[in-house]
């Protein structure tokens, strides 16, 4: 303990102090929050979602036809796939018959929604607009293939595989279909997008 005159702080600590008589100049700037480009993305991406849950149901109300074109093309595609293979194959419609087991594709089926999933993180993400439109012609095509192989296989176990058909169809392929979205946009953004500043 030192008696005198009150204790001079040294100079070096005074000078460490931010706010003492400096702004703090090395201290990390903060973005504000929309300049964000994480945050800017989960925003538009969650706004692009909401659109989606309210556009698509009303869609499918009054583009049936439409929709049912594409149910039917795809029960389609899953039978020429398998025609060339086996005689036991039959489609009505959307009814695609193999081997004693049926599969009516449905509008779920078709996988419009996964693309309506993915399109909206290509939109959200923050790159240009010309990438988001290589993003949404690769990517679509590609879930579609995606979508079309999932239909095959379910088809073939519920053919041959009855009793897990229900636990591939309910549990299985419901995470890979999140897996599938997810997959197709990280591969996107590596091969597209990962070039910009």
């Amino acid at each position: 303990m030192t008696e005198g005159p009150e204790s001079q702080e040294p100079e070096e600590s005074r000078s460490a102090k931010p706010g003492a008589g400096e702004s703090g100049d090395d201290a990390p700037k903060r973005l504000p929050v929309w300049k964000n480009p994480a945050y800017r993305f989960v925003f538009l991406f969650l706004v692009y979602l909401a659109i989606v849950s309210v556009v698509y149901p009303q869609a499918a109300k009054r583009l049936p036809d439409l929709f049912q074109s594409l149910m039917f093309a795809t029960a389609w595609i899953e039978y020429q796939i398998l025609a060339p293979f086996t005689d036991d194959i039959r489609l009505s419609g959307s009814l695609v018959a193999y081997e004693g087991f049926f599969a009516r594709i449905v509008l779920e089926c078709t996988g419009v929604y996964e693309m309506l999933i993915f399109a909206a993180a290509v939109l959200a993400f923050p790159t240009t607009v010309w990438k988001k439109v290589v993003g949404l012609v690769m990517g679509i095509p590609l879930l579609y293939v995606f979508n079309v192989a999932r239909i095959l296989f379910l088809i073939l176990v519920g053919a041959h595989w009855h009793d897990a058909f229900e636990f591939m169809h309910i549990y299985f392929w419901q995470a890979t279909l999140i897996l599938m979205i997810t997959s197709v946009w990280l591969l996107w953004i590596f091969w597209v997008v990962r070039d910009d500043p």
